[in-house]
């Protein structure tokens, strides 16, 4: 299994080859979104590490401490076309459709939305104690959104 940082290095090379840019925060919610629907998708984790819940949502520390000294500003980062090497075919073409739809959406809409979704609202305790946002939640929350779509 792929570590969140792998993940977070494809959507800033993808993002960097269709001139877009993306901040820390909106890199955050990408992968939690990625998570969740991947969970939903094929019954199983597409990274690693575990989502905490932070005052700003979903939050994935090693990938925030990773970055953070770029603030709230774009993350420069130069692709060496070797990100989608440690993927599978099947989460290369899941990773590309979810790409597509959720990064044409602002940090402050996915915030909103991740504020809004009852796997982070149960799992943030207060700004003193982050909680893990347990997978099997995202994935019953997230397949029942679908199944009443």
């Amino acid at each position: 299994m792929v570590r969140a940082l792998g993940v977070a290095k494809l959507f800033l090379a993808w993002a960097k080859e269709n001139g877009d840019l993306i901040t820390n925060l909106k890199l955050q919610k990408l992968l939690y979104y990625a998570q969740a629907w991947h969970l939903v998708n094929f019954d199983r984790r597409l990274f690693s590490d575990d989502i905490e819940a932070w005052d700003f949502g979903p939050v994935i520390a090693d990938v925030y401490h990773h970055w953070k000294k770029h603030k709230s500003s774009a993350i420069p980062y130069e692709p060496n076309g070797k990100e989608a090497n440690m993927f599978s075919d099947r989460q290369i073409s899941f990773l590309t459709d979810f790409f597509r739809i959720f990064s044409n959406l602002s940090a402050t809409a996915l915030v909103s939305m991740s504020h809004s979704e009852d796997p982070w609202k149960k799992s943030f305790a207060s700004r003193t104690t982050r909680k893990i946002i347990p997978p099997n939640i995202m994935k019953s929350f997230y397949t029942q959104l679908y199944a009443d779509l």
